[in-house]
């Protein structure tokens, strides 16, 4: 009888230790990470290299490979289970006993699906994930409380809203047809009137702040064309005239600039306190063919930006008021800033003053960003095809009208509000009817990186649409104004910027 036949021999059973590199050896497929078709279709290409990337070319490969590489580095590996995610089928304390790399935790939280789509979010094309600064709005953004609100519908949705936000801190802003104030340093304290608008004087229209030379003086302006400038201190009325049809204003310390319904733009003195005198002497000129929308001041004090409801920007100098700059894109010869829709949102970068942006709200709902580069006497604008790249985009094509625009005075970051936003049409399915598709920009707050316009935040602050906004002055926080829900919102957009501590000379001479 051969041994291997003989049944009386007991049979060498293997041990637990070669079951294990065995298994070790053994070939095995790992399963990858289950991405949604939004995810892998969005990833943006891979950039310079800064340590494990969950870049859409790598998650399938690299990914895979290091995590094979760690869980065989591990010396009691737990076999993985046949589901598509990443689980053990060993109890967790096993887990957590066999498994003690740090960077191996970090890799597998970062790869959940969820995480990679807030990932995606905030980059842009060409990087891999940023990392942002304590104070920008990617970590801040986030709702304070609500204040009501209540103001006429306007005839034209391009007209914004009547709020300003004065040096004192304290916010301006209307309640049907009397104006109320309130002390942003306490936001559960309640609002006081400051005054009623009669009914000879239309509704409130118009509040513009002026700036931090004048902390306490506010203007008014309602759509019979009266004007008032208020002393918030005292909470009486400074002076009082009257123009056809007021439609945009801002402050340039004590100017007042107002665009009108039929294009044209006055310059008012306000140190003048005869209003009769204040408007004979005001500067008046006429370019636009349509009423004025937007205006905004440089901080060079010296140049404004104008837009209309046909889509037209002009920018003046106020040495040489009488004729706009010729800057813009190159038209028929002449050069020409234009929009499809009508302008509802400019601003000046207040950390490098010759790009101006701006935003329209289109007929189709729609809405566009546009950067231009008010840069030289040759009129050279950043739209310009000589300027243009790849890395520094010069137009933004988004599918929600603009109404505002706001830079920080403290990080590279723009910030656009968004009123209604195009809504697609999605055939039903036999007797079932499917909802219409809302754009994800739709009564949303967006945060871009500028210049490169790279995305950082979007956020639904509304049901209904966001009709306008003011930014504090320390640029901390914003109040959004939602008429249809008869709301203003005030959100926390930007933290405090910490500069960095200087080593004294004690501290850099010291022996280490």
């Amino acid at each position: 009888m051969s041994l291997r036949n003989n049944p009386f021999l007991r049979k060498r059973t293997r041990s637990i230790e070669s079951i294990d590199e065995s298994d070790r050896k053994r070939l095995r497929r790992l399963p990858t990470l289950p991405l949604d078709d939004e995810a892998s279709s969005s990833m943006p290409s891979p950039g310079p290299s800064r340590g494990p990337s969950l870049s859409r070319l790598s998650l399938e490969g690299s990914f895979t490979q290091e995590l094979a590489r760690r869980l065989d580095q591990s010396p009691r590996r737990p076999r993985l289970s046949a589901s598509s995610s990443f689980l053990h089928s060993a109890p967790l304390s096993s887990r957590a006993s066999s498994i003690d790399d740090d960077g191996f935790h970090a890799l597998i939280r970062s790869a959940s699906a969820s995480d990679i789509r807030r990932k995606r979010d905030s980059m842009g094309p060409g990087s891999d994930f940023p990392t942002f600064k304590e104070h920008s709005s990617f970590h801040v953004l986030k709702s304070v409380n609500n204040i009501d609100y209540s103001v006429p519908s306007p005839a034209d949705a391009t007209a914004g809203s009547p709020i300003g936000w004065s040096h004192s801190n304290a916010l301006v802003f209307g309640r049907g047809n009397r104006v109320y104030y309130k002390s942003m340093a306490d936001t559960e304290g309640v609002a006081q009137q400051l005054c009623k608008i009669t009914d000879t004087m239309g509704n409130l229209a118009l509040v513009q702040c002026a700036g931090e030379k004048h902390p306490n003086t506010a203007a008014l302006a309602t759509s019979n064309g009266y004007m008032q400038l208020w002393d918030l201190a005292t909470k009486r009325p400074t002076l009082q005239w009257r123009m056809k049809g007021p439609s945009a204003m801002i402050f340039n310390a004590t100017l007042l600039t107002v665009g009108d319904e039929k294009g044209a733009l006055r310059h008012y003195d306000t140190r003048v306190n005869d209003s009769a005198k204040m408007k004979d002497q005001a500067t008046k000129v006429t370019r636009h063919q349509g009423r004025i929308t937007a205006l905004a001041w440089n901080r060079d004090n010296f140049t404004v930006a104008s837009g209309d409801q046909n889509g037209l920007i002009l920018v003046w100098d106020i040495r040489k008021p009488r004729l706009p700059l010729e800057v813009g894109e190159l038209v028929q010869r002449r050069r020409k800033m234009q929009h499809v829709g009508a302008i509802t949102a400019l601003a000046w970068c207040p950390w490098y003053g010759k790009y101006l942006v701006s935003g329209d709200s289109a007929p189709d709902q729609t809405g566009t960003i546009r950067i231009w580069d008010i840069a030289n006497d040759h009129g050279e604008s950043a739209s310009s095809s000589s300027s243009r790249t790849p890395e520094r985009p010069t137009k933004l094509e988004l599918d929600a009208q603009v109404t505002s625009l706001h830079f920080s005075p403290h990080i590279n970051e723009l910030l656009s509000t968004h009123g209604p936003g195009k809504v697609t049409e999605v055939p039903s399915l036999g007797n079932s009817n499917v909802d219409p598709l809302q754009s994800r920009m739709a009564n949303a707050v967006v945060v871009h990186q500028f210049p490169l316009m790279r995305h950082v935040r979007t956020v639904s602050v509304a049901r209904k649409g966001v009709a306008g906004s003011v930014l504090s002055p320390n640029g901390h926080r914003i109040v959004l104004a939602v008429p249809e829900e008869a709301q203003l919102k005030v959100w926390d957009v930007w933290g405090k910027f910490k500069a960095p501590k200087q080593q004294s000379l004690f501290e850099s001479c010291a022996i280490r």
